[in-house]
């Protein structure tokens, strides 16, 4: 994401001196801010997705329905259903749309601290102050601008992975954000348990359900499964991706 701000500030004929201290804005909100993420892919049958996130192809592939998941950020204001943009000039669009504001507060000194009255110069200690003051407040300004943009930091993602066609529902969590914990591959990780909302049957969950080209399991035993668990009405089929 820094490095979206950049070039964008480039393109914008921000002066270097200004780029930089906006790029060191960017860093602090990254490393003071995180992003929990449910991820999901648009194709539910690509052979790099069962081997890397279905124990080697031994899984299944949830089709949730989009109904659901919308229903999921309607019910809960700190969680976002975002699609993952791997386009640099994409990634940059979105970026630019906060640009108007970040150079107009530059323009107001956002990025100029005051310098001090010298023996040779006429300001005193009050329009010191008062300059300093109005310094900070510009400056605060222009990092709450940039802090708009976290929540969108996270879908942009390298174009290497483009073939994943990835889609997210994302939290963003401050320092101060209470989680919950587990390990995984030897390292501790943070996650928030998010409940579903009420749909009282009017909204599908689940519309299908695909068997990795693994997995061993039997189509009846699936369906049983499902209707055990409240999910009628799913489409289950088996994937089509060969390992040969």
């Amino acid at each position: 994401m820094t490095s979206v701000i950049g070039k964008v500030a480039s393109d914008e004929d921000i002066k270097n001196f200004e780029r930089d201290q906006l790029m060191e804005m960017a860093e602090l909100i990254d490393d003071v801010s995180d992003c929990l993420g449910f991820c999901m892919s648009e194709d539910g049958d690509t052979l790099s997705q069962w081997r890397g996130y279905a124990d080697d192809g031994r899984g299944v592939s949830i089709g949730f329905s989009q109904e659901f998941l919308a229903a999921i950020t309607r019910s809960n204001r700190f969680v976002q259903l975002q699609k993952v943009i791997y386009n640099l000039d994409d990634q940059k669009q979105r970026v630019r749309e906060v640009f108007p504001k970040v150079k107009q507060l530059i323009s107001e000194g956002a990025l100029s601290f005051p310098a001090r009255g010298g023996l040779l110069s006429s300001k005193t200690e009050e329009q010191f102050q008062a300059e300093l003051e109005q310094y900070r407040f510009k400056n605060r300004a222009l990092f709450n601008t940039f802090t708009t943009l976290q929540p969108i930091w996270f879908s942009f993602k390298n174009p290497a992975f483009r073939e994943e066609n990835e889609w997210r529902l994302a939290m963003s969590i401050m320092p101060d954000h209470e989680t919950d914990y587990r390990t995984a591959n030897g390292r501790l990780v943070s996650y928030q348990t998010i409940e579903f909302p009420a749909t009282k049957g009017a909204t599908k969950v689940i519309e299908h359900l695909i068997l990795g080209p693994k997995n061993t399991t039997p189509l009846r035993v699936i369906e049983s499964f499902l209707r055990r668990y409240g999910f009628d009405d799913v489409s289950i089929s088996v994937s089509t991706a060969s390992y040969r």
